[in-house]
């Protein structure tokens, strides 16, 4: 007889974690306030994480048709900075696929999915928390996503400009991700996919937003997000994922965090489960973990994002690459 567990949240890292937890035969229910398949604001780009991780977890069919990317281009307002290949290959596959399949599997495991349905108790021992940023409207930043296609997209594309940046990379069915982080303007007005368009305009990529304008939206593929702040997200409780710590996207390693993370999570929530190691201890391992594990990425990643976000910044970055000086592989290593 195990304890049972509670995962609050059905995205990556919790529904992941629910998967190789029941393929344990430990007890697990996964809440989840949408029903999948949905659209989520993800870059929807797999770098860094190993195959092992994969395995270990049960997962590594769910990622079988994912489109292998290597190579990734910069562009600073429309130009062209910087061109090369990955130093290690990634993977493009959209979270509407990736999350629907992780729910199938996590079910065919034993794991009971209360979809459309919000946990409402307060913390308490045996619930992992892996709901997802943390939203306060005050705060200044915007995320919105989309697919499209009939979009030439072989790598991954960063666009960066003085509000904020957009990456396009290619998924599943010939489609592409194109996700965005922008500060909030509250001069902007438009409905839809119409406020990635605008956001770009405003950032001197008016180029890329004619280009997106003239190829086919995936219809209600759009979503959007505001109101929230990078770095730890929780102080209390068990969390992972977005839920405990968010770096900044231009890092490309969310999607990897929550997958390792998770990973490191099942051997001591098993443990729990076995009645081997108690709540507060089973936190205190796992929290070590994570500031041994992502700290390093965190701080690089934290001191990075103000760069990409200014002129100065900005300039620097593309003289550093014209010139061919941009650490990229001591930066791609760091953030990893």
């Amino acid at each position: 007889m195990t304890r049972p567990l509670t995962i609050v949240g059905g995205g990556l890292a919790g529904l992941s974690l629910a998967v190789s937890l029941g393929q344990r035969g430990v007890g697990v229910e996964v809440f989840e306030k949408r029903r999948y398949p949905f659209h989520r604001v993800c870059g929807e780009f797999v770098s860094g994480v190993s195959e092992s991780v994969l395995r270990d977890l049960g997962i590594q069919k769910c990622f079988s048709d994912g489109v292998p990317i290597g190579s990734m281009a910069w562009f600073m307002r429309g130009r062209m900075a910087m061109e090369q290949a990955l130093p290690e290959p990634a993977l493009g596959i959209s979270r509407y696929t990736l999350d629907a399949r992780l729910a199938l599997l996590a079910q065919q495991s034993g794991v009971f999915i209360h979809q459309r349905e919000g946990y409402r108790a307060e913390d308490r021992e045996g619930v992992v928390w892996a709901c997802g940023k943390r939203l306060d409207q005050q705060t200044r930043w915007v995320g919105l996503s989309a697919h499209f296609e009939r979009l030439e997209v072989d790598c991954l594309e960063m666009h960066c400009g003085p509000l904020g940046y957009l990456g396009m990379s290619p998924i599943e069915g010939a489609r592409v991700n194109v996700t965005g982080l922008f500060r909030r303007e509250s001069s902007l007005k438009a409905r839809g996919v119409e406020w990635i368009y605008r956001y770009l305009e405003s950032n001197g990529c008016g180029l890329l937003a004619e280009r997106l304008r003239a190829a086919t939206l995936v219809p209600d593929s759009f979503a959007a997000i505001a109101g929230f702040e990078f770095g730890a997200q929780q102080a209390t409780g068990f969390a992972l994922g977005d839920r405990s710590l968010l770096i900044p996207p231009f890092a490309g390693n969310g999607m990897s965090m929550a997958l390792e993370a998770a990973a490191q999570a099942v051997p001591l929530l098993e443990a729990y489960a076995c009645g081997e190691l108690d709540w507060p201890k089973t936190q205190r391992r796992f929290r070590a973990l994570q500031r041994e594990s992502f700290g390093l990425r965190m701080n690089v990643a934290t001191r990075l994002h103000p760069l990409l976000l200014s002129s100065f910044g900005l300039r620097m970055l593309g003289v550093l690459a014209s010139a061919r000086l941009l650490p990229t592989q001591r930066l791609f290593n760091a953030l990893r």
